[in-house]
């Protein structure tokens, strides 16, 4: 099992979920978790945690603003 899921730490800080916007204007202690559209604490478990990864950050975003072909910005 991932050692993220096992520590004591909370996961959110590494999840690609988690809404990193400082224009929320929430208490520092809370965050906006994109996937259960909800503002809660951070966790140490979560069943929909996903690793951030440039990866999986590039494919998220896609899959919310949609792609562009390179022909298409120029």
């Amino acid at each position: 099992m991932d050692d993220a899921l096992t520590s004591d730490k909370p996961i959110c800080f590494q999840c690609l979920y988690m809404d990193r916007r400082p224009e929320s204007g929430m208490n520092a202690g809370l965050l906006f978790c994109q996937k259960k559209r909800l503002v809660l604490r951070p966790k140490t478990e979560c069943a929909l945690f996903v690793k951030e990864t440039v990866q999986n950050r590039m494919n998220f975003k896609a899959s919310i603003y949609g792609t562009m072909a390179a022909e298409e910005m120029e």
